[in-house]
């Protein structure tokens, strides 16, 4: 048997160009179905296929899911944090039961109706929730104050004067770490409380 007959087709070619014949067509074969693999992915499978990953705010999820009251200034404000949409839709995407009041509104009945663990309300109006408690019982809600675009001098202020300060725009990623740790430190509270003899 010679070495140069066991390596050729009948015809004379080497293996290597059939070879890449039945690659050329596997390739195109793989294309093929994975250009129509949207339509027949089953459950999971739509994380599997190429291009089709998830985006950051759709993926997560709340670690600690928390009762935000939104408070939305009066409808003659025109600029304020609290009425970007995307920021409710996130806020749910995330697991959180979420609220949104429009001022003037009696926000004492507003809190008094259910439990709430945070409230969202533009800086300016946060002062005025501080006296206001919650349903009896319960722990007074936290307040995070929004500002916009605010200068450095402005974040001090409102930080000396509430324990929480988001400042807009931020990240998406940036507000839902913010939640988190707002309800972190309200559990943590909760259970030093329950805790001391």
């Amino acid at each position: 048997m010679h070495a140069s007959s066991s390596l050729t087709l009948h015809t004379g070619e080497p293996i290597v160009v059939a070879m890449k014949a039945w690659l050329a067509i596997f390739v195109g074969c793989l294309t093929l179905v994975g250009s129509h693999s949207q339509t027949v992915s089953a459950c999971g499978d739509k994380f599997v296929v190429v291009g089709r990953g998830v985006r950051f705010e759709q993926a997560y999820a709340a670690i600690h899911p928390a009762s935000i009251l939104i408070v939305l200034p009066a409808k003659n404000v025109k600029s304020a944090a609290v009425r970007d949409s995307r920021l409710l839709t996130a806020l749910k995407m995330a697991g959180h039961h979420v609220e949104v009041v429009q001022q003037p509104t009696n926000l004492a009945a507003a809190l008094g109706r259910s439990r709430r663990d945070i409230i969202l309300v533009e800086q300016a109006d946060a002062s005025a929730l501080r006296d206001i408690a919650g349903p009896a019982g319960q722990p007074k809600p936290t307040i995070v104050g929004v500002l916009e675009s605010p200068s450095s001098s402005a974040v001090s202020e409102a930080k000396t004067q509430l324990e929480y300060v988001l400042t807009t725009p931020s990240p998406l990623a940036r507000i839902l770490n913010l939640m988190d740790d707002v309800m972190k430190a309200r559990l943590d509270r909760k259970e030093s409380l329950v805790l001391r003899p």
